[in-house]
């Protein structure tokens, strides 16, 4: 039986594909994962940053909807999305979840990140991003808000969800090659629509150093957040190590 550990209720814009196949991929035995979809995919031509803040008007309709699965913790499942109203954005959501649904663990994917990075030691960043400009400025400013200096950041200036999972793994991991710098303490790439997890523990034996992605903290938040400590291998040192 699926769950019989803890039900994990995600939710996640409509253009996003890569964290249903992740998520199932990294949880251990005894943890399910349940999806509600929100309407988005960031093609638009509006301002990128007021549509990503369109999440909002959805999230009390997807808390409801994941509900009934009875999950243990839920997620929102973006990282743009969780940070683009600044610096206690994140937390805002958190609130707004939990007094939805009862007060159930709750975590967004700006917030794990900043969680994660914390966790493996990470005082200086390097930080790679699918974004386009404004959203990837916001999500810079919003991590060093949180006490975490940048040191260097990149981003490849797509907006579409969907188009965004079609990058190669190839592009993500020379972005984070390159934007890589000696002072760093660990690299963050940033985005949950980006099919990346596979590919973490190649980055860090490579790099030398931790490497965070926002799918990989949340699945490591929500199960801390279930008290199941677990350590996972072939994801990276915060899943094994934390």
């Amino acid at each position: 039986m699926y769950g019989w550990r803890a039900r994990l209720g995600l939710m996640t814009a409509s253009g996003i594909i890569a964290p249903e196949s992740e998520y199932w991929l990294m949880a251990p035995e005894g943890v399910s994962c349940h999806f509600t979809k929100m309407p988005f995919t960031g093609g638009g031509t509006k301002d990128i940053i007021e549509e990503l803040k369109t999440a909002e008007k959805f999230l009390d309709e997807a808390v409801t909807l994941v509900a009934d699965a009875r999950p243990s913790a839920i997620a929102l499942v973006g990282t743009g999305a969780s940070f683009c109203g600044g610096y206690g954005y994140d937390q805002q959501l958190i609130q707004k979840m939990r007094s939805r649904i009862g007060n159930l663990p709750a975590t967004t994917g700006a917030s794990s990140a900043i969680a994660a990075l914390k966790k493996v030691g990470a005082r200086k960043i390097s930080l790679a991003m699918p974004y386009v400009e404004d959203v990837a400025r916001v999500g810079r400013k919003f991590i060093e808000d949180n006490g975490i200096q940048v040191v260097n950041s990149k981003w490849l200036n797509h907006r579409d969800s969907f188009e965004i999972a079609q990058i190669p793994r190839e592009t993500i991991y020379n972005l984070a090659k390159e934007v890589d710098d000696p002072e760093s303490d660990a690299v963050f790439i940033s985005c949950v629509a980006l099919f990346v997890v596979e590919i973490i523990e190649t980055l860090e034996h490579d790099l030398k150093k931790p490497v965070v992605t926002t799918n990989q903290a949340i699945m490591w938040n929500l199960l801390r957040m279930c008290n199941i400590n677990e350590k996972i291998e072939g994801f990276g040192e915060l899943l094994s190590k934390y």
